[in-house]
């Protein structure tokens, strides 16, 4: 099958979210955003131009949020937000999370 876009030229497709997962996305953008704001300005960092891109893709994602719409492929976006996403469910313990929830139902069905 031939590509569809063999030039890989971005396309807008829509941004379609919840107004509640909009809201976090908005809330949780801009603090991962002011974090590498704040390592650039503050901290020797091993690598600024990688920071500065992914601050870039952060605001990318932003104004995707603000206008509904989103340019694709956007990969330093995905991978941007592909390693946000796991430092955040690292961080907040999200597996353990999950297994207890499960755990707790699986019961809880048990017990009618």
């Amino acid at each position: 099958m031939a590509d569809q876009n063999p030039m890989a030229d971005p396309r807008v497709v829509p941004v379609d979210l919840p107004p509640a997962q909009v809201e976090i996305l908005r809330d949780e953008l801009l603090g991962w955003l002011a974090g590498i704001e704040e390592d650039l300005e503050t901290e020797q960092l091993p690598d600024p131009g990688a920071d500065a891109r992914e601050a870039e893709a952060f605001r990318r994602l932003l104004t995707a949020l603000d206008r509904s719409e989103i340019a694709l492929p956007d990969d330093e976006a995905r991978e941007a937000m592909s390693r946000a996403a796991e430092g955040y469910d690292d961080a907040s313990g999200y597996e353990r999370v999950v297994a207890v929830h499960d755990a707790h139902h699986a019961l809880l069905s048990l017990l009618g």
